[in-house]
């Protein structure tokens, strides 16, 4: 199944510069421009070339234009979506604390306890864990990889794309990766889990249910929005993501409390003697 001009677009948008990102914000802004002029008049009308056009619907894996306008023509009500609705966030700023509560109590309920324990599970049993994220994902990401450190996990997690599946492509089935993910996912973390399952390795997925690598993932922890204050941005799903990651630490504790108990001391007793200044015998 071929996925949308919406969700390679949304994935894409981040990453298009130059003219590529100007020709994505037309195509945004006025999707139904694109279904009524042929390439040389949307090329004259938003002082681009032809060119450049078709390079661009190559960049989204279209074979040029007019496939790329044919997918558009059957989902023009998604693209719409990508604006942000101006009264919806006028709404929700009056009361954006509540907007939180009900939004994250409503979505929380989706995260089974069964798929904590499958997830929290796997990762007792690794010895290398992996963590990948990009953009707004990377805040869950940093907040995963500091509280499995310091409970004494071997884990990585580097925000650039390519040492990310390098470090994934050395997995074993001994091993993990946590793949974080708000959108219908980029093709770098797409990549780099494709290069963990090829490693045998136990991928677990942070994501919501329209992404492409919760089809790919062992275990899949939803994270789901029902409603958007923005199309990009983060702004909910960050909180849903942290609370996932607090949910399964929680569940690491509560299935071998002895342990993890012994390494959380072990963690304290660090710290005290990094605020001591004493560099005596540890």
């Amino acid at each position: 199944m071929k996925r949308s001009v919406y969700h390679r677009l949304k994935d894409l948008l981040p990453q298009l510069r130059g003219v590529h990102g100007e020709i994505a914000r037309h195509v945004i802004e006025d999707p139904n421009l694109v279904l009524e002029m042929k390439i040389t008049d949307f090329a004259k009308k938003i002082n681009t070339s032809p060119a450049s056009l078709v390079d661009f619907c190559k960049k989204l894996g279209f074979s040029g234009f007019k496939e790329f306008r044919l997918a558009l023509a059957q989902e023009i009500s998604l693209l719409e979506s990508m604006k942000p609705d101006v009264e919806k966030i006028s709404e929700v700023s009056r009361d954006y604390v509540r907007f939180i509560i009900e939004e994250v109590k409503e979505s929380l309920k989706l995260v089974g306890d069964d798929d904590l324990t499958e997830a929290a599970t796997a990762l007792m049993k690794s010895s290398v864990v992996e963590i990948a994220a990009y953009g707004f994902d990377t805040v869950a990401a940093r907040d995963l990889f500091l509280k499995l450190k310091q409970f004494g996990f071997q884990v990585n997690f580097f925000e650039n794309p390519f040492l990310q599946s390098i470090s994934a492509s050395f997995l074993n089935e001994d091993s993990c990766l946590v793949a974080i993910s708000s959108s219908h996912s980029s093709r770098d973390l797409l990549d780099t889990v494709s290069y963990a399952k090829k490693a045998n390795a136990t991928v677990i997925a942070i994501a919501p249910p329209s992404s492409a690598v919760s089809d790919l993932a062992d275990v899949f922890l939803t994270v789901y929005v029902k409603t958007e204050v923005f199309p990009e941005g983060g702004f909910l799903t960050r909180f849903l993501q942290l609370f996932v990651v607090d949910m399964l630490l929680l569940k690491l504790f509560d299935l071998d409390k002895e342990r993890f108990k012994s390494l959380y001391t072990h963690f304290e007793e660090v710290l005290r003697y990094k605020r001591r200044g004493d560099r005596g015998v540890f």
